[in-house]
């Protein structure tokens, strides 16, 4: 048997190594990203050998013994069940160097630390792509110091993979926006993918791109009235675009967490129901149930009166919960000392936002900024629907703070560091 933490440095040196020859390659990274690895790395030997951080414990422990429990029953088979619809994909993952290896829970973590340096480099990648070399500097050295980015990069949970892939998925959205070639469509459609298999609502971003694309690619095209041969290629494809679309209302799949559109709330909603809702009614339940599971989390759940009655509070309690989703809580919200920490992320959320609503207009005559805009508009408001205790906004908004940084890029200050 291996020794645990000889697998662990093993895995720290060989990113060592991965992040040497990124560094080699993109040199303009290598400051950002060393600092990133360095504080990603301090923080899981402090975890290991000195103290407990936040959320190491609870999912992140059942995250790992999970995959020790795969690695144990499945072996080489747990490619039978990897792609099984429920919330342990990361540790089926995991349970694949646990198979190769043995099992090193300090090795887990350092696949996290990966995973979320390799999230900084890509969000100064899509940066790139958008604004230009200072601004990406800008939100790689930001990204690098962002609290939870570190926090999550650092323990065994989902957000931080999620993050890396949906960054790559959003990569490759905005190289297609602009050449429209298969190639990205490919990419982005695996980034979205492997995105949703830790958390199947991230599947949504998927839909709005094919969304703004058809109407895109209409717009440019001056909706085929002039038909050019050389536009054949999007003619085609065009239809593929609504087809994920259609066929989700035509109730042929449904989308873990959400379900189908016969069943919007979840596979449990019909076991607790003896009769068809309409769909307000649906939303209803889901924010009830998400708030009222929440009460005995510590006082971190949502105030009772942000759960609506009818379609009229949907209609304007909807605002309130997206508000509680990014920036909660607040400082009437505090009662332990923990929801201080939770306090301060939400102050980042806040000023991310006030930098990104300074440059709205310039964000949104940029079609590949416009298109940013609206996948997080969309995450923001469908996960509002579903937490109701800040303790978990803070872990599912972090999945979605690359966008929001990467929007907010021109107007982060330009110290000296960056």
């Amino acid at each position: 048997m291996i020794n645990q933490d000889f697998l662990g440095w093993l895995a720290f040196f060989v990113l060592i190594l991965i992040f040497f020859l990124i560094t080699k390659k993109h040199k303009e990274t290598k400051n950002f990203l060393i600092s990133a690895f360095i504080i990603r790395s301090l923080f899981v030997i402090l975890d290991q050998y000195f103290i407990t951080l936040p959320e190491s414990t609870g999912d992140a422990h059942s995250f790992e013994i999970k995959a020790f429990i795969y690695s144990e029953k499945y072996g080489l088979d747990i490619y039978s069940i990897i792609l099984q619809e429920d919330s342990f994909f990361i540790s089926k993952f995991i349970s694949i160097f646990y198979m190769v290896f043995d099992r090193s829970e300090m090795m887990a973590k350092m696949l996290s630390v990966g995973f979320g340096t390799g999230s900084v480099f890509l969000l100064y990648r899509l940066s790139l792509f958008i604004w230009d070399e200072s601004s990406a500097l800008k939100v790689g050295w930001f990204a690098t110091f962002f609290p939870s980015l570190i926090l999550y990069s650092s323990v065994i949970l989902r957000e931080i993979y999620i993050v890396f892939f949906l960054t790559y998925a959003l990569i490759n959205c905005v190289i297609f926006i602009n050449k429209n070639k298969l190639i990205y469509f490919i990419k982005l459609s695996i980034g979205f993918f492997v995105a949703s298999l830790f958390h199947g609502p991230i599947i949504i971003g998927f839909i709005i791109f094919l969304i703004y694309m058809f109407f895109v690619i209409l717009k440019q095209n001056n909706y085929f009235i002039r038909f050019k041969r050389k536009n054949l290629y999007l003619l085609i494809l065009l239809p593929f675009f609504l087809l994920p679309l259609i066929t989700y209302f035509l109730g042929y799949y449904s989308i873990p967490k959400i379900g189908s559109i016969k069943n919007l709330a979840s596979s449990k909603y019909y076991k607790e129901q003896n009769k068809k809702l309409l769909l307000e009614e649906r939303i209803i339940w889901k924010i009830n149930k998400a708030t009222r599971s929440s009460k005995n989390e510590n006082g971190a759940s949502y105030p009772k009166w942000t759960i609506p009655n009818d379609l009229k509070e949907i209609i304007y309690l909807t605002p309130v919960r997206m508000i509680y989703f990014l920036y909660s809580p607040f400082p009437w919200d505090i009662r332990r000392l923990a929801h201080i920490v939770g306090f301060f992320d939400g102050l980042l959320f806040m000023f991310l936002t006030y930098s990104v609503l300074q440059n709205y207009k310039n964000l949104y005559r940029n079609p590949q900024t416009r298109f940013l805009l609206l996948i997080l508009f969309f995450y923001i408001l469908i996960y509002s629907f579903g937490v109701g205790n800040f303790g978990t906004s803070i872990r599912h908004r972090l999945k979605f703070v690359g966008v929001l940084i990467v929007l907010a890029a021109q107007r982060i200050p330009r110290f000296k560091l960056f």
